[in-house]
């Protein structure tokens, strides 16, 4: 690796590292993944699921799971060190990014996209917060690297492609299964079929899906089942609308507003404008064909897309957007980038504080990994190292999986017992002379 890409991704780390511990984000779904990896750790349960979907009775494989375990372990459990594995991981993303912008177009392009998305506080925010979504990134930049050497010929990469997207889609099924699409018209574009090694491809393939394939010959099908019944609604299943395509193209702007020139979209509008012109004449087939394939396949999903859910081409667009500032007078570039560096280095001020801004998803109720340190503290404090009951409302939902996991890690190796168990919600569940604490 050179001096000056070490010194951009070294950049990219102060914003996505800075206060992290402090303010990292938890909510219902990092306490439900650091449950699940606890009991990996610590009661050696290796279920063949993984965490659930937003859709009803369809789950992903254990794959993210497996992936946290070893940085909760070397982490003591702490979250905020898987954050910390997260942001490293991100980091070597952008290393794949280079290569990928290199290969496309040149190495002031590579320069300049990797820049964009060290300094981007979109980026940063996506990166901070620690979901399964966030593994994503780093394997999108491998995946389009890694495809577009298939797409050159080198037919040898293809099961490698296939890995990748499937460990994509097992992170997140509505982000990955969309990049099948892109992997067939490669494969037909090309007419690689006879070159295609199919035994490596099919097993590569297969590898990610196999604990999900294992529960369902063991439960009847059960997940699948689910999907069909998803597929077939006529509100949420699978069918083409304008309207969803429209709703869709909404989603990305925003999105693409946010990483790029996070409160100034007429900066975001002139850099997709410029692009469109720039490409036209230029006839880069794998990247635009890449996102267009993308687009259109999500828009199949009747259901619409979530912010997140374009997040492989995120990447994609970032290089456009660096080749397009590469072709423009120097007048016009030298301003344009420079704008572009400052409102996104000037917004790494949320950073510092907790901030409804701070990640790009689930800050209604912004509870940050040192508020729920702050209020364990203060429990066993009150305590008195005397036995207490809790109960925790969280509203509209009881989902305490969040305050459970705290009470697991932190509590019982800082203070070396847990509350008390109750049956239910009344006083009379409370053994006399208790102390009983109720967290909102």
């Amino acid at each position: 690796m050179n001096k000056l890409l070490l010194f951009i991704i070294l950049l990219g780390l102060i914003p996505r590292l800075w206060m992290l511990p402090q303010n990292l984000q938890i909510h219902f779904d990092q306490g439900m993944h650091a449950q699940a990896i606890w009991r990996i750790w610590h009661d050696h349960k290796f279920s063949l699921l993984g965490h659930p979907t937003d859709v009803n009775g369809v789950y992903q494989a254990p794959i993210y799971y497996w992936l946290m375990t070893p940085a909760y372990i070397l982490g003591g459990g702490d979250p905020a060190f898987a954050s910390v594995f997260q942001v490293l991981l991100d980091a070597v993303g952008i290393i794949f990014l280079f290569k990928l912008a290199s290969e496309l177009f040149d190495t002031k392009t590579a320069y300049l996209a990797s820049l964009l998305y060290s300094v981007s506080y979109g980026y940063a925010s996506y990166v901070r917060w620690l979901s399964n979504v966030t593994p994503t990134f780093p394997f999108s930049a491998l995946f389009f690297w890694l495809l577009n050497r298939v797409y050159q010929n080198q037919t040898r990469y293809l099961p490698a492609v296939l890995l990748v997207a499937s460990m994509i889609t097992q992170f997140n099924g509505a982000i990955g299964v969309f990049l099948f699409p892109i992997i067939l018209w490669v494969v037909i574009s090309r007419h690689l079929y006879s070159k295609v090694n199919y035994f490596w491809s099919v097993v590569m393939f297969a590898l990610p899906h196999l604990p999900l394939l294992l529960f369902e010959l063991r439960h009847d099908f059960v997940v699948t089942r689910s999907i069909f019944k998803f597929s077939q609604n006529s509100s949420t299943g699978l069918g083409f609308s304008s309207s969803v395509l429209w709703h869709n193209l909404g989603i990305l702007y925003e999105q693409l507003y946010h990483l790029t020139s996070y409160s100034l979209p007429i900066l975001t509008s002139f850099l997709l404008i410029a692009s469109a012109l720039v490409f036209i004449r230029r006839r880069q087939v794998f990247i635009v064909g890449s996102i267009l394939i993308f687009i259109f396949s999500l828009s199949l999903y009747k259901w619409g897309a979530l912010l997140f859910f374009f997040v492989p081409v995120f990447g994609l667009f970032t290089i456009i957007f660096a080749n397009t500032l590469t072709q423009l007078p120097k007048f016009i570039f030298i301003p344009v980038l420079s704008l572009t560096l400052t409102i996104n280095i000037y917004h790494w001020k949320y950073f510092l504080l907790p901030h409804h801004n701070l990640t790009p998803i689930g800050t209604a109720n912004l509870i940050t990994n040192q508020d729920r340190k702050n209020v364990t503290d203060f429990i066993y404090r009150t305590a008195d190292g005397k036995p207490f009951a809790i109960w925790i409302y969280t509203i509209p939902y009881f989902h305490d999986v969040p305050w459970t996991y705290y009470f697991t890690w932190y509590a019982q190796q800082r203070y070396g017992y847990q509350p008390l168990r109750t049956g239910g919600f009344s006083p009379g569940d409370v053994p006399p002379e208790t102390k009983f604490f109720a967290v909102y």
